[in-house]
């Protein structure tokens, strides 16, 4: 692994974790002054606020960690964990802003 695609890596991750709380929040404001949701939906949309910046910095952390320890070439799958959890959330709110 090299050190400067793990820094590249790891600042586009933390750039990418304010964008999804930024994207969360407005979206997620949008839905929800838009129709009646339950307070599970609600509780999903809140916790989503938290929860899709905080696999950013995760995945930052295990890459870095796996860069300390000699980690392969691979390791840099670990920064696709918030892309797929991005694209989880977004096919769930636009499917919660159509039925709501």
């Amino acid at each position: 692994m090299s050190l400067g695609w793990t820094v590249l890596g790891t600042f586009a991750q933390l750039m990418l974790a304010m964008f999804l709380c930024m994207l969360v929040i407005f979206s997620g404001a949008s839905i929800a002054n838009g129709g009646t949701l339950g307070g599970f939906q609600m509780r999903i949309l809140n916790l989503s606020i938290f929860v899709l910046p905080g696999l950013c910095a995760v995945s930052a952390a295990v890459v870095i960690y796996l860069h300390l320890r000699g980690g392969s070439v691979a390791s840099y799958w670990w920064y696709a964990m918030p892309l797929v959890a991005a694209t989880l959330y977004l096919a769930y709110a636009i499917w919660l802003g159509r039925n709501a």
